[in-house]
């Protein structure tokens, strides 16, 4: 279309320009519209997509949890079977080693009875108390081991320590240094004066009675030490072939065998859920929201497209007006309200052709703007 035409031309030009224009603006209304409900369409599927792939990971979880805690309670079924059985083993066993323990030691022990009622017999026959048997009186008198020398340091300390200095601390009504010394001088005498005492009437007076004492002593002192002996090697035998524990063995072994058949059925089962079910599982939920995400894609393509058609339209009316009209009539008055104005000034008789309109419509924005 030549300059002339458009400038020479009526009414009829600038309704079809204004009617272009406007198919401009409504076009691009519409492709707002459209990439608004595209940017929906989008997020709408995204989030359907984004909850199905929540909901499998969370059923797939708690079904395999499932499995998981099924099989382990069965586990622990036979498990505590098997530490119960393991604990009656323990129980039966050791009765047994106790057994054992006190027909390999009885001799011993029957021979330790009858040497410490002999002691006893000799010390009655010889008018001797009872305590010159005792394990004190000959770590005092007639001390042979390290035990005996402890239990004499622990005496001094309860005899020239502990008691002395309660009576100064805790039942005089005041404490003097030389209250302690008087309390010490006492302890010292009572205690080495019955010391003293004690020995002229037993071991000074029949020493070879004493030492016979001693001599059964250490003899049962000698017996207890290999019926330790003896003990510790049954503790450490490891055969229990003699204890009768077959029954026990059989039934652990069973339990036992139950619990790996178990075990090995969960890694089945849990192989076959992960392989296989999870993917039913995944395709059931998937199945669900199908349909919903297939209708908003088939929304999205038909928007896609709508776009695309819309503008290419945008585009063509574009170049059209920017090349067929606004060289002509100007950028700033390829509005809707102005070229009604124009329309205007050729409907009222004012202009004939779109050059004149121009013209007239010019002429009063400055006399206005004076």
């Amino acid at each position: 279309m030549g300059e002339n035409n458009i400038l020479s031309g009526g009414i009829d030009i600038l309704k079809e320009i204004k009617e272009n224009l406007l198919k401009l603006h409504n076009y691009q209304s519409n492709l707002s519209k459209l990439v608004l409900e595209e940017e929906g369409l989008e997020k709408s599927i995204a989030s359907i997509e984004e909850a199905v792939a929540i909901e499998i990971t969370n059923t797939t979880k708690k079904r395999r949890q499932e499995i998981e805690e099924t099989f382990d309670k069965q586990t622990g079924i036979i498990k505590a079977k098997i530490k119960k059985t393991n604990d009656k083993r323990d129980k039966y066993k050791n009765a047994k080693v106790s057994e054992r323990i006190a027909e390999e030691t009885e001799f011993l022990r029957a021979e330790n009875d009858k040497l410490k009622s002999e002691g006893k017999s000799l010390l009655k026959e010889k008018r001797l108390p009872t305590f010159c048997y005792s394990k004190l009186f000959y770590a005092l008198y007639s001390p042979g081991d390290f035990m005996d020398f402890l239990i004499i340091l622990g005496v001094l300390l309860i005899t020239m320590f502990a008691i002395p200095c309660s009576i100064y601390f805790f039942l005089l009504p005041e404490q003097r240094t030389l209250y302690l010394i008087l309390i010490y001088i006492v302890a010292g005498i009572l205690f080495f004066g019955l010391y003293i005492l004690i020995g002229n009437r037993t071991k000074d007076r029949q020493p070879s009675t004493i030492k016979a004492v001693k001599e059964i002593r250490n003899s049962i002192k000698k017996n207890k030490k290999q019926i330790a002996a003896i003990r510790k090697s049954i503790l450490k035998d490891g055969d229990e072939s003699s204890y009768g524990l077959e029954n026990f063995d059989t039934e652990l072994q069973k339990l036992q065998k139950e619990v790996n058949d178990i075990e090995n059925k969960k890694k089945e089962a849990l192989l076959t859920f992960d392989n296989t079910t999870s993917k039913v599982i995944a395709g059931e939920i998937r199945a669900r929201r199908e349909a919903e995400i297939i209708d908003n894609k088939t929304k999205l393509d038909k928007c896609f497209e709508d776009i695309r058609e819309c503008e290419e339209e945008v585009k063509v009316l574009t170049l059209k007006i920017a090349s067929e009209y606004e060289p002509f009539i100007g950028k700033d008055l390829m509005t809707l309200d102005r070229l009604e104005s124009l329309i205007n000034i050729i409907s009222a008789g004012n202009a004939n052709t779109v050059s004149e309109a121009l013209t007239y419509y010019k002429q009063n924005m400055e006399m206005e703007s004076k």
